[in-house]
């Protein structure tokens, strides 16, 4: 991530920058005798909940065929998670299309081949399973048992990301006075209050997904295959631990010299 350089500007009240500017007063302000610095403050935190995308994707040679192999491996899914103690709520639908299969997926096979004519229509579905961190690599075990051959994905997130932010925020800004103390002391004069603070406050990072892995292997199965024959071996699943969350906050904080 690319933070903004830390710059410090001594604004002693010349040309009326600390008053116009850096002090963020109106024009009809007095003149100011300002320190104006950056702070950064960073925040790491165990992950509280994880975001688990699965889904699937088949063919069929019409629409209705498609549809109806859809249909009973979309049931079994879901019934496979809520059976395995995830709540109905946390399991959130993002996807469902029923469509042509693009030629270019099917022209790679000989015309009037079984797979050509198999591949005619495409049907995708996913969703997204809130669970916890310890959680994630069952009910992605369990989706991809039930049919789900393009899974994978995960976020790692925190639920509250408000108090990180605080603390972050808190963080910046002591970073920032001890700066603006630093160059008081360098000059010679004394810092006094503070003035203002603006904060910039960066993205929340999950140290990014786990790539499609059962996607990758499973996408080219045909109508009625499931990936997990190939997935789970000895009543294993994929080892799969949580990330930590990062958060950053920038600010930007004015101080008095008195």
């Amino acid at each position: 991530m690319r933070l903004i350089p830390r710059f410090v500007v001594l604004a002693l009240g010349l040309s009326g920058i600390g008053s116009t500017v850096w002090a963020q007063c109106g024009q009809d302000c007095p003149q100011r005798r300002t320190i104006t610095v950056s702070g950064a403050g960073t925040v790491t935190a165990d992950a509280d909940m994880a975001i688990v995308r699965v889904g699937y994707k088949l063919y069929g040679p019409d629409a209705k065929t498609a549809y109806a192999t859809a249909t009973e491996t979309s049931n079994a899914i879901m019934q496979a998670l809520t059976a395995s103690g995830i709540e109905k709520t946390a399991i959130e639908s993002t996807s469902q299309v029923l469509q042509h299969t693009p030629p270019y997926e099917w022209q790679q096979y000989q015309p009037n081949s079984d797979e050509r004519k198999e591949r005619q229509f495409t049907v995708t579905q996913s969703w997204v399973i809130r669970v916890k961190p310890d959680d994630a690599g069952k009910a992605l075990d369990t989706a991809i048992n039930a049919g789900a051959n393009e899974s994978g994905w995960i976020q790692w997130i925190v639920e509250d990301p408000n108090a990180l932010e605080a603390q972050a925020s808190a963080k910046a800004l002591a970073n920032a006075r001890t700066i603006a103390e630093q160059m008081a002391q360098k000059s010679g004069v004394p810092l006094g209050r503070l003035v203002s603070v603006n904060q910039n406050q960066g993205p929340m990072m999950y140290n990014g997904p786990i790539a499609g892995i059962v996607g990758g292997m499973a996408a080219g199965m045909g109508v009625g295959m499931g990936a997990y024959d190939m997935v789970t071996v000895n009543n294993q699943q994929l080892a799969i631990n949580s990330r930590r969350v990062v958060f950053n906050v920038s600010v930007y904080a004015v101080f008095a010299i008195e």
